[in-house]
């Protein structure tokens, strides 16, 4: 049985939108990943263990206050992981 938490999704799918307004957050995969993880830490999980489940919690996320809080949450992530990023300068690739 594959048990899935969503949530994941929401936020890996709208990753790339909200860091558009971040000119300056570094976008190599270990900024990415700690925005993810970040963001994720600070919003409900969402599981589901069916092709039904995964579609009724995808439409309460695009149709629910659920898709701003995401949003605001990647936001915080993004904004904690500029100011204080983790990566080793010589991984990034410019």
């Amino acid at each position: 049985m594959l048990v899935k938490n969503n949530m994941e999704s929401f936020v890996m799918d709208n990753l790339d939108k909200v860091l558009a307004n971040f000119t300056d957050c570094c976008r190599c995969e270990q900024c990415r990943k700690d925005i993810i993880v970040l963001a994720l830490n600070h919003l409900p999980p969402k599981y589901t263990n069916s092709d039904i489940g995964d579609v009724y919690t995808r439409l309460d996320s695009y149709w629910g206050q659920e898709d701003a809080e995401i949003i605001q949450e990647i936001a915080k992530a993004a904004a904690i992981v500029t100011k204080h990023p983790r990566h080793d300068v010589s991984q990034i690739k410019k």
